[in-house]
C-alpha cells in the first residue's frame, strides 16, 4: 500500500529528476578535488592561495562545489576559454 498525505491525501512519491537537475547533479552532490572543478570550470589554478588553510583542505582533498566556490576566489587562476 502505497504512502498517502494525511492531510491532502494524495499518494507520496518522487518525481522523476529534470533535465536540469541532471545537468546540476554534481555541483549540488558530488566532492572533486579543486583541480577536477577547476577542470570543469575551465581554468587553470596558478597559485593556491584559498587552499593553503590550516584546515586541512589542500588543491587534492575532495570538497563540494560550495566549498571550491568559497575558496576559488582567493587563487590566482588563468581561463581556458576565450572571452570575446
Amino acid at each position: 500500500m502505497a504512502t498517502k498525505n494525511s492531510i491532502t491525501g494524495d499518494e507520496i512519491k518522487s518525481k522523476v529528476l529534470s533535465k536540469e537537475g541532471r545537468d546540476n547533479w554534481d555541483r549540488a552532490f558530488a566532492k572533486k578535488t579543486a583541480i577536477e572543478w577547476a577542470g570543469i570550470d575551465e581554468i587553470v589554478i596558478l597559485e593556491s592561495n584559498g587552499f593553503k588553510n590550516d584546515d586541512g583542505i589542500t588543491l587534492e582533498t575532495p570538497i563540494s562545489y560550495a566549498e571550491y566556490s568559497k575558496r576559488i576566489p582567493l587563487a590566482t587562476v588563468e581561463t581556458k576559454k576565450n572571452i570575446n
